[in-house]
């Protein structure tokens, strides 16, 4: 009987119908998601006073942010203030006296900003929030491991606003190019988060 069983299982062998059996996998209850720390921020939106810039308030403001947007539409801007609870400043941009009225306010609200979104703005613009930026920084040398993030939606600014590195901010810049709107605010908060700190002048994300 045992010689047979033998004889069977080493003719199952030969003819290849002895298939290996492989453990069942484990998955652990949370497989398939990721989930990244990302204490509340301050973010200042420029020039974003638009239905993408409505979009990247709402992902900011319901990962608990504070927002606050720098733009002349009145009508939009108000409207995000009204709905979403966003600080809205109504000013032209460009106006860089006007803007650094509207940011020293800012900044006596909330003592320091985090995030700085910016669009559809000159270079002028850039370099002026960036300079008002580093100026309070080396006023106020807040303690932080996070730094900050200056984002650019199709603006080149890398070149010129680069010293903001020595305070720990990143400057890079989202393309809109081939993108829808979910894909430009996706990659802002991508840019935000606390494990991208490494991206720094990438001249198009």
């Amino acid at each position: 009987m045992a010689d047979n069983y033998i004889e069977r299982k080493m003719e199952e062998l030969r003819r290849g119908s002895q298939q290996r059996v492989m453990p069942a996998r484990r998955y652990a209850a949370k497989a398939g998601k990721l989930s990244f720390d990302f204490p509340a921020r301050r973010v200042l939106l420029c020039g974003l006073a638009t239905d993408l810039g409505d979009g990247i308030a709402t992902v900011f403001l319901d990962a608990g942010c504070k927002v606050a947007v720098f733009d002349a539409d009145s009508g939009q801007g108000s409207k995000m203030a009204r709905e979403k609870g966003v600080r809205f400043y109504e000013i032209d941009v460009n106006d860089t006296t006007a803007v650094e009225k509207a940011f020293a306010d800012l900044l006596k609200a909330w003592r320091d900003v985090d995030i700085i979104i910016n669009m559809e703005a000159g270079e002028d613009y850039r370099v002026a929030i960036a300079r008002m930026w580093s100026e309070h920084k080396t006023r106020y040398p807040f303690p932080s491991s996070y730094g900050g993030r200056f984002i650019d939606i199709d603006g080149p600014s890398f070149e010129k606003t680069s010293f903001l590195s020595e305070y720990g901010i990143t400057v890079n810049c989202v393309s809109v190019a081939g993108r829808n709107a979910k894909d430009v605010i996706d990659m802002c908060m991508f840019l935000s988060l606390p494990q991208a700190g490494f991206i720094h002048g990438s001249g198009k994300c």
